[in-house]
């Protein structure tokens, strides 16, 4: 059967909730008018069931302008006359019973005509590693039937979904080393042989360090309490190669301020003890693959119940878009008894989820972003109360504000 991929390098923001890809989505199927192309929703981790939703869309080569197809929704999709010529490119909604998420697959195409006598069987894909300084260089095409000639080559930089694409000048060889105006977005390849033109697959968004980026924050879960274990998921990284983690648990205040690593915490769980009691947790994950290391930030997990008292099973989770305007929504978690009463308040946070100040007034299940918000996250502080027992739970932090 003949094939031709293409593979999802938009990446997703860093999330609060919702479903996160531990791999990427794809596309398959000959690009040529007539053919179907089949989706793959990729692999995803989520709360239950993942329910996805698809939509297929019309592009011009470089995806600076695409429509979506009026009843393209389902996971195949028939190429017709009105494609030949243009790429196609997929979005994929995967949504669990915490929240949504979406993901972009870059462009596919160029779509042969019907009557064409050659169509790509295959994008060619990118080898090397997607940092600043690093080449990448990419394959020779593939044909349903060969062609002869000389391949002509240009680069494009796309945004990090892999739309909206492009052409770098003096980029015309079948290697391209990305340069400080790559970082953060995708590179693909134009590969044109006699007058037949393919995309490549996308690369990974460009890095401007060595090291892993991440997709989605690591996380805890576990029952805040002393003498409870708490499990650290690393969450969702693109690298290269194989992926590597390391981890150190934390105890900070109520803020997540004035942290102080816990001595032979290092491992993927944590048992909680006499002296985190009132105090939060924190972690740090580092991950390694064969360019380098980078550290990601858990959201600060707290506060630790004594033995015996009320105590979450889980974090309250904040909803909404973080941007300048808009309000968020704290959804309260879990706990070992109902709550007779709980009061909340909102702190401004560093990027990272810690060094948090309250924020006056804001006593509200909801709250309003203002432009002080920008650039920052934000937490909300739920104190449940069950008879003579009380307990503050930080929630698991907001996306960083954008304004």
């Amino acid at each position: 059967m003949r094939l031709v991929a293409a593979t999802l390098a938009g990446l997703l923001a860093l999330v609060a909730s919702g479903p996160a890809p531990s791999s990427k989505p794809t596309v398959t199927g000959v690009l040529q008018v007539g053919s179907r192309l089949t989706a793959s929703p990729g692999s995803w981790s989520g709360a239950g069931t993942i329910a996805y939703t698809y939509q297929w869309y019309r592009c011009d080569q470089l995806g600076g302008h695409c429509s979506s197809i009026h009843g393209a929704t389902s996971g195949t999709y028939r190429e017709v006359p009105k494609d030949a010529g243009h790429a196609l490119a997929l979005t994929v909604r995967a949504e669990d019973g915490a929240g949504a998420a979406t993901a972009y697959a870059p462009l596919a195409g160029v779509v042969a005509a019907a009557t064409a006598a050659s169509a790509p069987a295959a994008q060619p894909a990118l080898t090397g590693d997607a940092i600043v300084g690093q080449p990448l260089t990419v394959a020779a095409p593939s044909y349903t039937t060969p062609l002869t000639g000389t391949p002509g080559y240009a680069w494009a930089r796309c945004n990090g979904n892999g739309r909206a694409c492009r052409l770098i000048a003096g980029a015309d060889a079948s290697a391209y080393t990305p340069v400080a105006d790559d970082a953060g977005h995708v590179l693909i390849a134009t590969v044109t042989v006699a007058r037949h033109t393919v995309l490549s697959t996308a690369s990974a968004v460009v890095r401007a360090q060595p090291g892993p980026a991440p997709v989605a924050r690591p996380t805890v879960t576990g029952l805040l309490r002393l003498g409870g274990k708490l499990t650290a998921s690393p969450g969702t990284w693109t690298g290269s190669g194989t992926i590597t983690y390391a981890y150190q648990w934390y105890r900070c205040d109520q803020n997540a301020s004035h942290c102080s690593f816990i001595r032979g915490a290092t491992r993927g769980t944590y048992t909680e003890v006499a002296a985190d009691v009132g105090r939060t947790i924190g972690l740090t994950v580092r991950a390694t693959d064969r360019t380098g290391t980078t550290a990601a930030y858990a959201a600060v997990a707290g506060t630790v119940a004594a033995a015996g008292g009320l105590a979450a099973t889980a974090q309250p989770v904040v909803t909404g878009t973080a941007t300048v305007g808009k309000a968020l929504t704290v959804r309260q978690g879990g706990w070992t008894s109902t709550p007779a009463s709980v009061a909340y308040t909102w702190l401004r946070c560093n990027a990272n989820g810690r060094v948090c100040a309250a924020i006056p007034g804001a006593t509200a299940p909801s709250y309003t972003l203002t432009a002080d918000d920008a650039g920052h996250t934000l937490v909300a502080g739920v104190t449940a109360t069950a008879g003579t027992s009380s307990i503050l739970v930080l929630a698991v932090a907001s996306a960083v504000v954008g304004s």
